[in-house]
């Protein structure tokens, strides 16, 4: 596991490099107001993206590891060929209405809105073929095509078309390389999952309604769990975008961007826990669900930490690599850091809830919490403009970890946040 933890970290912060650094190159060689625009519709297909997938990528790591240890091989094939097809058929269809939301309600392009649709059903098949490594316990191969391969080509195809290709950055051109990074990061993806047999395409297809069922029941708590944690990262820029200006959302996205590399580490371990989770879960193992936990988030803040003082000591430099214009925003930068390091001190209370069965209570909580934010959201941006709105976002991520560590110590007996590491000495 420590390999794969340091790689997993490895992985995570290449991406969230390349994606900050990405976002320079844009808003630099763009503008303010076309990295506004990306962003948000960057937002909205992230935020689609676990609706399209039902949860069902969160239902492999949950299941698979179980039915093997129970040697029930058609339901290991079976289900792996049934979230594909299923999350497929739902990822076209929802590209289908993002792609429609784009050019009737927000007056894009139908280039534009096209060329979004197609992210989509990339970014769900890369969810899901990530899913099945993932259940396999190889954590270390399930990132390397999204937090490699992606940011990797999608840094590289800008850079192609502001010297070498059109040389002018337009937001179909952004869209359309984003688009082509998910394509390339699929294919690798793909020659991961044939090169690791990670899914038995010729197996014994056979499922009953009941299996179904089950799977559908975990990942309808889980869509609105995901659902509910993408729109309280991405409403807000979302949000600006809409009642604002597109400034404003380029202003806002630079400062999620840059604090949002606070809790990189935690995402990264969330990543390699959750296939462990499962199998402690399994084998009624609460003293190994403590030590995993308790490890993971000791990990993250040991990053963390150090990231935030330097970010939040250096944030009139670190914007100014955005452009001039952003140096006005270094006040939500530093309350942003303030909430995301209460996030990472939290710990993976949202892993832990639903590898283990608690997964309805979490999604009630945090899908409330989604709710009341983005009400908070309309009335402070309406009211107060874009520090009203910061102030809100900022109350709201570093409220929801804690209220899911509550949950953990209430129902199963054990503390994922920061208080747990005093047991490791």
């Amino acid at each position: 596991m420590k390999f794969a933890s340091f790689f997993v970290l490895f992985a995570n912060a290449f991406s969230a490099g390349m994606m900050f650094l990405a976002s320079v190159f844009i808003s630099r060689y763009g503008g303010q107001e076309l990295f506004g625009f990306f962003s948000v519709v960057l937002g909205l297909i992230i935020t689609a993206t676990p609706v399209a997938t039902f949860g069902m990528d969160a239902a492999i790591v949950r299941f698979l590891p179980k039915y093997r240890q129970e040697g029930r091989k058609n339901l290991v094939s079976g289900m792996q060929r049934f979230v594909l097809l299923f999350s497929g058929f739902l990822s076209i269809l929802g590209g289908a209405i993002l792609c429609g939301i784009l050019i009737y309600i927000r007056d894009y392009s139908w280039w534009i809105g096209l060329s979004a649709g197609i992210c989509l059903p990339l970014s769900v098949g890369l969810a899901v073929m990530q899913s099945a490594i993932r259940a396999d316990a190889n954590v270390s191969r399930a990132v390397a095509s999204e937090a490699i391969a992606r940011p990797f080509a999608f840094g590289t195809i800008l850079l192609l078309l502001q010297f070498a290709l059109t040389e002018k950055l337009t937001l179909l051109s952004i869209i359309g390389a984003y688009a082509a990074a998910l394509f390339f990061a699929n294919m690798t993806c793909l020659w991961l999952v044939i090169k690791g047999r990670h899914i038995n395409w010729q197996g014994h297809f056979n499922i009953g309604m009941k299996e179904i069922r089950h799977w559908l029941q975990l990942g309808w708590n889980v869509l609105f769990s995901n659902l509910s944690i993408a729109l309280l990262n991405q409403s807000p820029v979302i949000l600006a975008g809409m009642l604002l200006s597109a400034f404003d959302a380029g202003e806002l996205g630079a400062v999620m961007r840059l604090a949002m590399l606070v809790a990189f580490a935690l995402t990264a371990v969330n990543s390699v826990i959750t296939p462990f989770l499962s199998k402690a879960m399994a084998a009624g193992n609460n003293k190994e669900l403590q030590s995993l936990v308790t490890r993971a988030t000791a990990f993250s803040m040991a990053v963390a930490l150090p990231v935030c003082t330097v970010f939040y000591v250096f944030a009139p430099f670190l914007l100014s690599v955005f452009g001039d214009a952003y140096q006005g925003a270094v006040s939500y930068l530093r309350m942003m850091l303030i909430a995301y390091i209460i996030h990472a001190a939290a710990g993976p209370g949202i892993s832990l809830l639903n590898m283990t069965g608690i997964h309805r209570a979490a999604t009630k909580i945090v899908a409330v919490w989604a709710v009341v934010t983005l009400v908070g959201l309309f009335v402070a941006m309406q009211q107060y403009g874009l520090g009203g709105g910061v102030t809100v976002a900022s109350l709201s991520i570093a409220g929801y970890p804690v209220m899911l560590a509550i949950l953990c110590r209430k129902t199963l007996g054990i503390d994922p946040t920061l208080m747990s590491v005093r047991n490791l000495f």
